[in-house]
């Protein structure tokens, strides 16, 4: 019941209610009947003792909890790492075989995972580490269960960063393998990848892991691997040399190179090639053999065929240039012309023919009048200066199918 305050109050009983039971107690005590039975207050008993239980019970659990905490702080079980484990997961994280696409805070959860599952002892035992006066110093060689262990290690870190995701850890190993879609890799799955990774990255003591790859490499062969095409071409000519570059096609995966045979390119590097291949003489063809090769991570390589690149040298040529020399004397203003040839092989001897038309004479008046020349070392002649003093007609020089005329207009 509610005072006039607005609290509620224990029930008590009116004086009337009172008056009648006291009525009713003398009535039974004449007609000796036993007393009425007394109400008694049970349940707030009950939820009293329920309290004093639970508190009893939440101490006790509550002091459990605190002394195993205790206990596994203290034994380095939870906690940061103590003593040899602190070590060694320093030196893995340090100077172990880490890939470039992982990062610090990713290397040194696997390798602190890697310390929880195995301890300090057992990397030790498995020659993971060594000991190294009061440290340890990394030995390069793994078990290959315990290598396959440590990618796995390094793959599942790759999640924990404030901006990553499920999937990080397949976007980091599609970018350090050059796949442009990282979907397979999640489908392969993580621990058959870890098994890829460390057998080409680590140096592993034993060749357990490498037949349990073959499933793994099976299906990221039919997924990424494919056949490149031809390599493409361009030609420049040049004096007694031909420049080909030669171009492999884009991939989607893999690394893309060139394999031109014996060829030794001039510059350029993969995926784009320049050779400089000297000829003999003008108009000599060169060619490039190239096959597009791409090769994956995991070892697989896939060839395309051969294409054959070539480009023609500049054509060799003949033509008139101004020459030094003395006028006669009845001629005091006079010019002499000769014909240069280039393009020729070392050392070539040949005949060049003039045919002078006009004004222009041969000695003794012939038709024709021929001159013997030899190229030197680089594939130069000309022929000795000629008077060239008419007004009208031409000189043309000729030597096979080479052919100059003076004047050219």
């Amino acid at each position: 019941m509610s005072d006039p305050t607005g609290s509620t109050a224990q029930h008590r009983p009116k004086p009337t209610e009172l008056a009648n039971a006291a009525a009713e107690e003398a009535r039974r005590r004449r007609l000796g009947l036993p007393p009425l039975p007394r109400r008694r207050r049970t349940r707030g008993r009950t939820v009293r003792r329920a309290l004093r239980w639970f508190t009893v019970v939440g101490a006790l659990v509550a002091v459990a909890f605190l002394a195993t905490t205790a206990w596994a702080y203290l034994t380095g079980v939870i906690g940061p790492m103590r003593g040899d484990d602190k070590e060694v997961a320093r030196v893995l994280s340090l100077a172990g075989d880490t890939p470039a696409w992982a990062d610090p805070g990713q290397i040194r959860c696997a390798a602190e995972a890697v310390v929880e599952d195995e301890g300090s002892a057992g990397l030790a035992a498995a020659g993971v580490v060594a000991p190294q006066g009061s440290g340890f110093s990394y030995t390069g060689e793994w078990p290959s269960e315990l290598g396959s262990q440590w990618y796995a290690e390094l793959l599942d870190c790759a999640g924990d960063g404030p901006d990553s995701d499920s999937a990080t850890w397949s976007k980091q190993v599609a970018g350090a393998w050059t796949l442009d879609d990282p979907r397979c890799l999640r489908q392969v799955g993580r621990p058959a990848i870890a098994g890829v990774l460390a057998v080409t990255n680590l140096r592993l003591a034993d060749e357990d892991l490498a037949a349990k790859n073959i499933a793994a490499i099976t299906d990221l062969d039919s997924c990424y691997a494919r056949t490149p095409e031809a390599p493409t071409g361009a030609a420049a000519a040049g004096y007694r040399e031909v420049t080909l570059k030669v171009t492999a096609p884009t991939v989607a995966a893999g690394v893309v190179s060139l394999d031109d045979g014996t060829a030794q390119p001039t510059s350029g590097e993969d995926p784009e090639l320049t050779y400089t291949l000297p000829v003999a003489q003008g108009g000599a063809e060169a060619c490039v053999q190239a096959t597009t090769t791409v090769t994956y991570a995991w070892g697989t390589v896939r060839t395309g065929e051969p294409a054959k690149v070539c480009g023609k040298a500049a054509a060799a040529k003949m033509e008139w240039r101004t020459v030094e020399r003395s006028c006669p004397k009845d001629k005091p203003r006079c010019t002499y012309m000769a014909a240069y040839v280039e393009g020729l092989t070392d050392n070539q001897t040949m005949t060049v023919t003039y045919r002078p038309t006009g004004d222009f004479k041969c000695a003794g008046k012939k038709p024709t009048c021929t001159v013997k020349i030899k190229a030197d070392t680089d594939g130069k002649a000309r022929t000795p200066g000629l008077l060239v003093t008419g007004k009208k007609g031409k000189v043309v020089a000729s030597a096979g199918s080479l052919r100059a005329t003076y004047p050219d207009s």
